[in-house]
């Protein structure tokens, strides 16, 4: 058991972690270097935008189903199609629901047309986390560790052509680098898609109103989880836009930082999508899963040892990927910022732990906490402290919620 976890864990680490920094750290940040400041915080804060409505794709299908199926493999065949048709209704919302806000709140024709391509992806995105979570559930990893990164790698290979060589007779815009991504997302659609054939068989086609309204039923309070969670992440970088003076420069500046943590939590959130079916799947085994437990907890050690150095040289960070928009303050929200990253690492672990036992009602006290703690100090501290105040604000909410993940597990599982 210990050598299988192991080699998994090791074997999807190193394929995301030769893939994903190079999007981010690379091919991502030569593209901000490329772009207008203005525009680019645009396409950031734009992407926030657009994962404050994510949950409306799924309302918490994945997790839910990715638990079943780890317990159940029958689950797959009765309720594919059913989930197929929920998350098809649900598209639909989440386009209508967003447009409407942003009409609200006063979105330009660009940034509709910005949106929608987002929007695309984020659909595509959320389709293939449900087909992927069905690799996964029957412990997979590596197939869903090789699905993980199609989209980037192919990102990677065709901006960097792009780019850097004559190949392809095109300038890089923000366009060419979102459909980019639309095309790498698409790709991976259909390879799960030949995955969910191979590894569980073909699901009959039933499409069941009724089994569809039962579905969403059961997996609205995964979905408070997510909603939650994502409000708390992903709403400051919208506050940035609209409540600091020359917000979508400010959005590009808060971005750099931002970017950098997103590199990081790549070795957290795929711990997490690797222990919710291995926890799920051991609950009768106590021995067993105080194993899984102990050896994932390890990864706590490098998290706070690499949070420490990269805030010590946030500043060196900052100049070597941004140096032609390197600026003292971005140095400094990045030394604050990426103290996130430990509170991330205890909510992969632990929040994973209480979703799996199904202590989901507990999460989503604790994640209100989150919210409430965020916005709250979100609107205290940015007209004061600008992008600082935003920083110190995701780090209180982060540390917060991961320890009280942790205390919640260890008052189930001493």
């Amino acid at each position: 058991m210990r050598k299988k976890f192991l080699s998994d864990f090791f074997f999807i680490q190193i394929i995301n972690l030769l893939i994903k920094p190079v999007w981010i750290l690379v091919i991502d940040r030569k593209v901000q270097n490329l772009l207008p400041n203005e525009e680019y915080g645009t396409y950031f804060s734009l992407t926030g935008y657009s994962l404050l409505f994510m949950i409306l794709l799924d309302l918490g299908l994945t997790n839910y189903n990715n638990r079943e199926v780890a317990i159940n493999r029958g689950f797959y065949k009765t309720n594919f199609w059913s989930i197929i048709g929920a998350k098809t209704i649900l598209t639909v919302a989440f386009f209508s629901i967003a447009a409407i806000v942003g009409l609200l709140i006063g979105f330009t024709s660009t940034d509709f047309l910005i949106f929608g391509l987002l929007a695309l992806n984020q659909t595509l995105l959320s389709f293939n986390t449900y087909l992927r979570s069905n690799i996964s559930a029957i412990h997979q990893f590596k197939m869903d560790g090789i699905l993980s990164v199609v989209d980037r790698l192919f990102v990677v290979l065709s901006l960097g052509a792009i780019i850097w060589t004559s190949l392809f007779p095109m300038q890089l815009t923000l366009y060419t680098f979102i459909l980019a991504q639309t095309a790498g997302l698409f790709l991976t659609f259909i390879l799960s898609w030949l995955a969910n054939n191979r590894y569980l068989g073909k699901a009959e086609f039933h499409f069941d109103k009724t089994k569809i309204l039962k579905l969403l039923k059961k997996s609205l309070p995964y979905a408070t989880i997510i909603a939650l969670m994502t409000l708390y992440t992903r709403l400051d970088s919208v506050l940035v836009l609209k409540l600091l003076p020359n917000g979508r420069a400010e959005a590009g500046n808060y971005a750099m930082s931002y970017r950098l943590l997103d590199a990081a939590a790549i070795i957290g959130t795929l711990l997490a999508g690797q222990l919710l079916p291995l926890f799920a799947a051991n609950f009768i085994n106590k021995a067993r899963l105080q194993l899984i437990i102990k050896w994932s907890s390890i990864i706590l050690i490098p998290a706070v040892l690499g949070t420490i150095v990269c805030s010590l040289e946030s500043d060196w960070l900052i100049k070597l990927l941004y140096p032609e928009k390197y600026s003292e303050e971005v140095g400094q929200v990045f030394s604050i910022l990426i103290w996130c990253f430990p509170g991330m690492v205890l909510v992969n672990i632990f929040g994973t732990l209480l979703t799996a036992a199904g202590e989901v009602k507990r999460i989503n006290q604790m994640a209100l906490a989150a919210c409430i703690i965020n916005i709250t100090g979100n609107l205290i501290l940015i007209q004061t402290f600008g992008l600082k105040g935003v920083a110190i604000t995701a780090v209180i909410t982060q540390v917060f919620f991961g320890v009280m993940c942790f205390w919640g597990a260890r008052s189930l599982y001493r």
